[in-house]
């Protein structure tokens, strides 16, 4: 509509200068809701993109988070099992588990113990 209104202002050039004035003011209003339009256009076209952009991050992060989640939860259950195979048993004694290991020098217990210091 507004190139439509150029062309004949264009075309038309026999009219007055108080037509031309008015016509002038209606071309101003016109160009500004044509500008407006064009702008909210191309606005939502960029949005539309940044939001779908940003929900597919969303998603991989909480793709992640749950990863991390249930990993934290199965290095908790790990190491429950570890303090309570090669901790101290019931009677107060610590159980060897081969001919080389001390009482109390286990390493992957000492891991867990101080990973999880429940």
């Amino acid at each position: 509509m507004w190139l439509g209104f150029l062309v004949w202002l264009a075309v038309d050039t026999g009219a007055s200068e108080i037509t031309w004035s008015r016509l002038l003011v209606v071309l101003a209003s016109v160009e500004a809701v044509a500008f407006a339009a064009i702008g909210a256009l191309f606005g939502t076209t960029v949005q539309r993109q940044r939001v779908e952009d940003l929900k597919a991050r969303t998603d991989a992060a909480e793709s992640r988070a749950e990863a991390n989640q249930t990993a934290a939860l199965n290095g908790h259950k790990l190491a429950a099992a570890v303090k309570a195979s090669r901790g101290p048993r019931a009677d107060g004694s610590a159980e060897r588990l081969s001919a080389e290991a001390q009482p109390g020098s286990d390493p992957l217990l000492a891991l867990a113990d101080r990973l999880f210091p429940d």
